[in-house]
């Protein structure tokens, strides 16, 4: 296929505004560029409006003559922001109507032109931000409907987005009722929202107030958005137009609040609270509240507001549709937070509709994360009071029981595969530095031959000592990581990994304080003292700081 070109004589024409050229040229509806851009595009795209005139007074077919994109030179002035060009445009459309008495509304035609992605001449002037030019394409049909292109954008929409409140405003001054559709069932109003812009927001709604209640393709209101992004003085300003929409559900039955919450999003929750304080018993299709999605996002902030607010007490103890109050859901979701636990409102002893309490949903959830959250939740709901209903002891839901038990013990026992990895390269090293000793042996003839040359010496003494404890505990961890593998019971084989986990804790540390030793012991005098002291201090402390701050997460 033949690709069309143009004249080069033309087409440098065209960009320079040689209007004597183009006056000449008998032939300039002929020519066209690769992309099947007239001469007329050129001019416009350039900002030449003399010789758009010119053009246009000889052809006037090419003024809705379209390139190989769907665009006429209107979409390029406007794209370019040249609004003297899209004045002559638009006057040679209106007297080229006049020519045929077409009559009236001679430039809607023009305006309604739109390209392969159904985008008109105005999507383009707010696309680029030429306020002149949206302004003039608007005077010129106020009541023109602008529709949305194939991104589903009107240039309402478009603006918003993009948060260009001059041609927001500009839009909706300028047109009756100008078209606010966007994607995804979204509003000008939800991009205005997004781009926390409170200034735009401020002037939708003072055209278009109903627009607040308006949800998008997943049942967000802008308030649901407001809240999503913490935007708290947003919140207030769409509250004070309208109050019901901290009512409205999504699909999935979540208000703002429930999206706050979920969030994190404490100062957006106040806001909503105070205005509308009865917003706190809306739940959402599981029936769940805001504090339940709180303990369930672990989302402490927002779980310690409600719980200091003694306004917000109804909600401690609210269950969900399975029966679960938010300590339920704190000790399935592993999300530590001792003020609910030992909150004096909560109840610890709450059964849902599988006759679970908090503590036993921590036994059963096949979701198990073992570590220190776990232990410490078990262990901080006895505490508090926290019992076991046992209303499970004798009926058919025992054999879920054992098959949860079963996938815990499969987990555990592939932790300890990998730990048995590391305890065995441990003892292996150990093994190995006790036959090449620092120093090396003595080669002499006499009583001391094959000895340690640095036998006599206190610091060698230590790292043999050191050396050998560390073998010892790796070995010991490697034994009992083969007794988890033959082990059956849970209970065992947590408490076989806990005692094999602390053997290596003491192996490593032992190792440690050989490799300091033996260099020491090698370097002799080279090396002060002091220092290798020091090294071996810090060591030690940093092993026993790490247990301490275990422990003291470990242990409530």
């Amino acid at each position: 296929m033949e690709v069309s070109r143009m004249a080069s004589s033309l087409y440098k024409a065209a960009i320079e505004g040689n209007t004597q050229m183009l006056e000449q040229e008998r032939q300039l509806d002929s020519q066209s560029t690769p992309n099947k851009n007239t001469v007329l595009h050129i001019a416009a795209e350039f900002g030449k409006t003399q010789c758009v005139e010119v053009i246009l007074k000889a052809c006037p077919s090419l003024l809705k003559q379209i390139n190989l994109k769907g665009e006429t030179a209107l979409h390029v002035a406007a794209r370019e922001g040249h609004i003297d060009v899209v004045k002559a445009l638009v006057a040679a459309a209106k007297a080229l109507n006049e020519e045929l008495e077409i009559g009236t509304g001679a430039a809607r035609d023009l305006l309604g032109v739109t390209d392969n992605k159904k985008n008109m001449a105005l999507h383009e002037a707010v696309r680029y931000r030429h306020l002149e030019v949206v302004k003039f394409l608007l005077e010129e049909d106020s009541e023109f409907p602008y529709i949305r292109n194939d991104a589903g954008e009107t240039p309402l929409y478009l603006a918003a987005e993009r948060g260009y409140g001059e041609l927001v405003r500009a839009i909706l001054e300028a047109c009756k009722s100008p078209a606010h559709d966007g994607p995804k069932g979204r509003t000008a109003l939800h991009a205005a929202v997004v781009c926390m812009d409170i200034g735009m927001i401020e002037d939708i709604l003072r055209k278009k107030p109903f627009l607040v209640k308006e949800a998008d393709e997943h049942g967000w209101t802008p308030l649901h958005w407001a809240a999503y992004f913490d935007s708290s003085l947003i919140i207030i300003q769409l509250l004070q137009h309208d109050e019901s929409g901290a009512y409205l559900k999504d699909k999935e039955g979540m208000t703002a609040l429930h999206v706050a919450a979920t969030r994190g999003s404490t100062c957006s929750l106040k806001k909503l609270i105070a205005k509308c304080p009865d917003c706190i018993e809306i739940v959402d299709e599981k029936g769940q509240n805001a504090l339940h999605v709180a303990v369930g996002k672990g989302q402490k902030n927002v779980v310690n507001y409600i719980l200091e607010n003694p306004l917000l007490g109804s909600l401690i103890n609210g269950e969900d549709k399975s029966g679960n109050t938010p300590l339920h859901l704190l000790a399935e979701s592993r999300n530590y937070n001792p003020k609910l636990i030992s909150h004096p409102k909560a109840d610890k002893k709450a059964v849902n509709t599988a006759d679970l309490t908090a503590l036993e949903m921590i036994h059963t959830s096949t979701l198990i994360k073992m570590g220190i959250t776990e232990d410490a939740i078990r262990r901080k709901l006895i505490k508090a009071g926290a019992t076991s209903a046992r209303r499970n002891l004798h009926d058919q839901k025992e054999e879920k029981k054992d098959k949860s038990e079963k996938e815990q013990m499969e987990i555990l026992k592939k932790i300890g595969d990998s730990h048995l990895i590391v305890a065995t390269l441990v003892a292996t090293i150990t093994f190995a530095a006790g036959f090449t000793l620092p120093g090396g042996y003595d080669g002499n003839e006499g009583p001391n031959q094959g000895m340690a040359i640095l036998s006599k010496k206190t610091i060698f003494k230590v790292f043999v000592v050191s050396d050998a404890v560390a073998m010892m505990l790796s070995v010991l961890a490697v034994f009992t990581y083969f007794d988890m593998a033959m082990c059956d019971e849970l209970a065992r084989l947590r408490n076989f990994l806990v005692l094999a986990t602390r053997f290596m804790r003491m192996a490593s540390t032992a190792m440690v304080v050989a490799f300091v030793t033996g260099v020491s012991a090698a370097l002799g005098d080279s090396l002060n003292l002091l220092v290798s002291i020091d090294i071996v201090v810090i060591s030690i402390s940093f092993s026993i700081f790490f247990h301490y701050q275990m422990k003291k997460v470990y242990i409530p």
